[in-house]
């Protein structure tokens, strides 16, 4: 498209309600096709996200201004748009998993439906088959495809609006005008950043219409801005409640990086797929001596390159906010700019082409992804179901989630909180697990939790119940079902690194200090007088050291650091102290307090973990330095340190990383 007949073009398709020959259309049918099929993966039985729970418990309310005031106002930084459509939905068809998510799948559907035909104008129907080929199955719009938040809702109204856009300076139908308007503001109410997108897509088009198109044009921006008048006290509102500081981190150096290996589905093949779509792109370009129209080079930087720089600049100078999930709706437009020089190929070729993307995509969303499996599995799910089974067994049942969670599955599955009872470490100090675990006199315990649990809480709950007899790995969680009795079915995920009792033969990793002396109980005497070490007096005295490499199986492993007390005295402020060194500088530092123990005659367990998955770099390249800290010099006498390896869950975070390591326990 040059610069003399993107008129005519953007003509041509405003006049076509499906632009393209008869095969391309047939192709574009089996890719909204596909994109239906993997969106509906598992349908109805979806299980839900936290995001998507957080806003389902704050839509429960009996009317719609109640919802906004209590579930939106103070509470939520996105615009009231899509908490009032899942009101107004929920209350018409319920709280069930494929009720809910219904529209947004249909919505991220239609999204590519519009996004075909503003391709098709701007670009060709070669270009824009191949774009959406890949936006019908990748994870990036598949995956937000399914989720009933603001994506699949921005993703649509702003198709939406760029396609009404685009046919208005086609052919200056008031029709078009009327869907801009409508589009624009549904835009502008559903997220910030398609509020963003929205406001650029109707400035680039105040410079891309005619003249005697832009009187109208002026009149639906004023009404455009009229409509989102009522909203702007509560976007200055939230506009103070700065960013997601308390879990979300300034982007680094590298975060581009990421989102394209992201993007492609961290695969070397599909990566290998992009990288020859843009070459290809880029050499037809110059070729021919261009390919992009001046109008389609501004669209492509700044409906699809400037939100990206924006959010990431709002998010280093200010407060985080950008996320893989909030440059969603201009991503199309970048990969249109990306896309535009594949216009030069052949119609027939490009079906091929879009069709080797689309058979790539699926098969690496299905294997290296594991999209599939992980979608239609929920740790929250899991957890919920394991306090009602370990109820049935008389089982210990203790939780690490957020207690809305538990009671918004409770509605949902009509349990009563008689029927389940569980314990939930969630807010509680760190000594009421260890205080539960000293008390309980059950034989068995189920354990799960999320990413924010303690790493220690799993050690602590093996030192009680050492039998594990089953584990489930989930994206954000685990359970863990114990035993204090030895089972047929016992699994070990751990891996001893280093063992050290005065009794012991070995244990050189650990080091132990010459002048810490042996001492043996007397009341045990003379049958078994086992030794202790007596760091009465010592401030320091027991030291561990090893490269993280040669303890770590996998990127997302635990390293449990455990010191096990014999005596000491109730003021003893002995510390198991865990460090991780570049060099001689510390990079991470992580301690437990024995202060914070249910103090006992008999023996305690300190412990100290190092979760390598929430370390940059997963801790490769650094030392592990473990040692005994006792400020007071209190007393206090020690039988045994160990260092043990627990193989983490290698789809903690595999929604946004790669999977690491084998998926063992599903």
């Amino acid at each position: 498209m040059d610069r003399t007949n993107w008129r005519d073009q953007l003509g041509s398709d405003a006049g076509s309600f499906l632009p393209g020959s008869f095969a391309e259309k047939i192709a574009l049918a089996c890719f909204l096709t596909l994109a239906l099929v993997l969106r509906c993966w598992g349908f109805p039985s979806i299980p839900f996200t936290h995001d998507e729970i957080s806003a389902l418990v704050r839509v429960d309310y009996s009317t719609l201004s109640e919802a906004i005031s209590k579930g939106v106002v103070g509470v939520d930084t996105h615009p009231p748009g899509t908490h009032a459509f899942l009101w107004c939905w929920t209350q018409l068809f319920g709280f069930g998993d494929g009720a809910v998510k219904a529209p947004f799948i249909l919505m991220s559907v239609l999204a590519l439906f519009f996004l075909y035909r503003v391709m098709h104008a701007w670009t060709s129907s070669t270009a824009a088959l191949i774009g959406t080929a890949l936006m019908a199955s990748m994870q990036y719009t598949v995956m937000y495809g399914q989720i009933a938040r603001p994506y699949a809702m921005g993703f649509f109204t702003t198709a939406l609006l760029a396609d009404q856009l685009t046919r208005f300076i086609g052919n200056g139908q008031r029709k078009h005008l009327i869907g801009l308007g409508i589009s624009a503001v549904l835009s502008a109410y559903t997220h910030h950043f398609s509020l963003m997108l929205a406001a650029f897509i109707c400035i680039t088009g105040l410079f891309l219409i005619n003249a005697e198109q832009r009187r109208a044009y002026l009149i639906a921006c004023g009404i455009i801005v009229l409509g989102y008048v009522p909203n702007i006290p509560l976007f200055f509102a939230q506009l103070g409640m700065k960013g997601l500081d308390e879990w979300l981190t300034s982007p680094s150096p590298e975060w581009v990086l990421d989102y394209v290996w992201w993007i492609a589905h961290c695969s070397a093949l599909f990566a290998l797929l992009l990288l020859m779509l843009c070459c290809g792109s880029l050499y037809l370009r110059i070729k021919h001596k261009g390919g992009a129209s001046a109008p389609l080079l501004v669209i492509t930087f700044v409906w699809g390159l400037l939100p990206l720089v924006i959010g990431y600049a709002y998010s280093v100078f200010r407060s985080p906010v950008l996320q893989y999930s909030v440059v969603l709706f201009s991503f199309p437009y970048l990969l249109m700019g990306i896309l535009a020089g594949l216009r030069h190929l052949a119609p027939k070729h490009g079906i091929v082409i879009a069709g080797i993307c689309a058979t790539i995509a699926t098969w690496t969303l299905a294997t290296e992804r594991r999209h599939f499996e992980m979608v239609r599995t929920s740790k929250y799910e899991d957890i919920v179901q394991g306090t009602m089974d370990a109820e049935e067994n008389g089982t210990l049942a203790i939780v690490d989630l957020p207690e809305e969670v538990m009671g918004f599955y409770r509605k949902l599955w009509c349990v009563n909180p008689s029927q389940a009872p569980y314990i939930n470490l969630r807010t509680q100090p760190p000594w009421i697990l260890d205080s539960l675990l000293a008390a309980t006199e059950v034989s068995s315990c189920f354990y799960g939790q999320t990413t924010h649990a303690q790493p220690e809480n799993v050690a602590k709950v093996q030192v009680r119940f050492p039998f594990l007899v089953k584990r489930v790995d989930r994206n954000d969680g685990q359970t863990f079902l114990f035993r204090s009795s030895p089972p047929s079915n016992r699994i070990d995920d751990t891996d001893l690194k280093g063992l050290r009792t005065p009794q012991a033969i070995g244990g050189e990793d650990w080091v132990i200090d010459s002048s810490i002396k042996l001492v043996s109980d007397p009341a045990n005497a003379p049958f078994l007088a086992l030794e202790r070490w007596d760091f009465t007096g010592h401030e320091y005295g027991a030291l561990f050291e090893k490269p993280v490499s040669e303890l770590a199986r996998t990127d997302n492993d635990v390293i449990e650091i455990r010191a096990d007390v014999e005596r000491s005295e109730p003021s003893c402020d002995l510390r198991l102290v865990a460090e991780l060194k570049n060099g001689d500088s510390t990079v991470f530092y992580r301690a437990s307090e024995l202060l914070q123990l249910p103090h006992t005659k008999d023996r305690s367990a300190l412990i100290t973990a190092v979760k390598l998955a929430d370390l940059p770099g997963h801790g490769q390249g650094l030392s592990l330095k473990a040692y005994l800290y006792n400020p007071g010099q209190k007393k206090v006498s020690i039988s045994s340190l160990s260092v043990r390896v627990r193989q983490g869950d290698p789809v903690l975070y595999s929604y946004f990383q790669p999977i690491h390591g084998e998926w063992l326990y599903r």
